[in-house]
């Protein structure tokens, strides 16, 4: 305990006497690191938690119920009515919907002279009353209006597929507009033309087409059943997994999925982003930790005369290190403090009121608490590394060398 009291004494006097503008500088550049290290990753925290929530809101939503895979494979779920009414009595779900997927090519002749564009892709079936309270496609009409349960002959097409939205998109119909006519022809050979009611934003490139279910169900000849079910569940009264072990355990025929084994895609997406974060922060540390070695190093190359003749005083040189290393962690925690400072007193609150606005949504920081954790512990423990690694080398020296230079 001693030893460390007196390590303190000579680390505080060190701090204060050294120079206040390369006090400054160090503090300034730890600071940067800090706040590089929190806002670069809070960034990517926060695009990867809002893709995830447009993929929830506009995609897949929480739970997915699919038709029975074994004993035997079924094409549709089957008397779907009672299998969503009982789902939704389960504590904490907040709503189902169904759909039905069809295959089918898209037409539509622009000029009105008989040449005709196409494009193949997957039509879902919807029951639009039902869609609004899991999903939130009725939210991202860009023209025209959403579909009704009473639509027969109008459908609903991706800004990506209609084309002429500015839509990166492998193919497109050229330029559809609302009011205009498409014929599409299903892969059971049924042709059907349809009047554009509305074109959603596809910001993120689902090119899904919409009907109606009861138009769907007239084109597959069956009535109540679904192709799929959506479930919403409320997550802040049980898990992802508890829901659909729930469900699993209703309806053990049913093949029953999570958001997350539908990432497909998106999971190299989804994991670049946590990558990305991972290089930053890294880089951040390792620009914190050089900075710090070189000012310790240089600040001991510059005192050897004075720690000569504090080890010929009888100073143990292991309290010199102990000593310097406090001066790396005030260091540090200087850095640390004014960085946090920085990033949630002043830029996520910013942020937070101004977002930024990305092609599928606002963006704004965020972070977790084990992430910001992890980011302190790495700076702080990298900083005492690089304060304790410079001062054993130049405290090693002879006594008499070091009082001599």
């Amino acid at each position: 305990m001693n030893d460390i009291k007196i390590a303190f004494f000579i680390a505080s006097k060190s701090v204060m006497r050294g120079s206040r503008s390369l006090l400054i500088l160090l503090i300034f550049i730890l600071s940067l690191s800090f706040l590089n290290m929190m806002f670069i990753s809070g960034i990517l925290h926060g695009l990867e938690t809002l893709f995830r929530q447009t993929l929830l809101d506009t995609y897949s939503s929480y739970i997915i119920v699919n038709p029975q895979q074994e004993p035997q494979l079924k094409q549709y779920i089957v008397n779907q009515n009672t299998i969503q009414a009982e789902i939704n009595t389960i504590p904490g779900v907040v709503a189902t919907t169904r759909r039905y997927s069809l295959a089918g090519s898209i037409a539509f002749d622009k000029d009105k002279n008989g040449v005709f564009k196409n494009v193949s892709g997957e039509i879902i079936g919807i029951d639009p009353a039902q869609e609004t309270k899991v999903l939130v496609l009725n939210k991202m009409i860009l023209a025209g209006q959403y579909l009704s349960d009473t639509d027969t002959d109008q459908i609903l097409l991706s800004s990506a597929l209609a084309g002429g939205y500015n839509v990166p998109a492998p193919s497109d119909l050229g330029g559809v507009k609302v009011g205009d006519k498409v014929h599409v022809t299903y892969a059971n050979g049924i042709i059907r033309t349809y009047t554009v009611k509305g074109i959603y934003n596809d910001s993120i490139g689902i090119f899904e087409t919409f009907i109606t279910a009861r138009e769907a169900e007239s084109i597959l000849s069956t009535f109540n059943n679904a192709s799929k079910i959506l479930v919403k569940t409320d997550l802040n009264r049980a898990t992802i997994s508890q829901y659909q072990h729930k469900i699993q355990q209703m309806f053990p025929r049913l093949k029953i999925q999570n958001f997350n084994d539908l990432l497909g895609s998106f999971t190299a997406f989804l994991n670049a982003l946590s990558l990305i974060s991972v290089i930053v922060s890294a880089i951040s540390v390792l620009v914190a930790a050089i900075t710090i070695f070189v000012l310790i190093y240089v600040n001991a190359i510059n005192k050897r005369r004075q720690i000569g003749i504090l080890k010929a005083i009888g100073i143990k040189q292991r309290i010199i290190v102990l000593s310097y290393v406090f001066q790396s962690f005030f260091y540090v925690l200087c850095g640390v403090v004014i960085g946090s400072v920085l990033v949630f007193g002043l830029l996520t609150p910013l942020l937070a009121a101004h977002p930024i606005n990305v092609e599928f949504g606002y963006l704004s920081l965020s972070h977790t608490a084990m992430a910001v954790s992890a980011g302190i512990v790495s700076l702080i423990v990298t900083g005492l590394l690089a304060g304790f690694i410079p001062a054993r080398l130049v405290t090693k020296e002879n006594i008499l060398t070091a009082i001599w230079h």
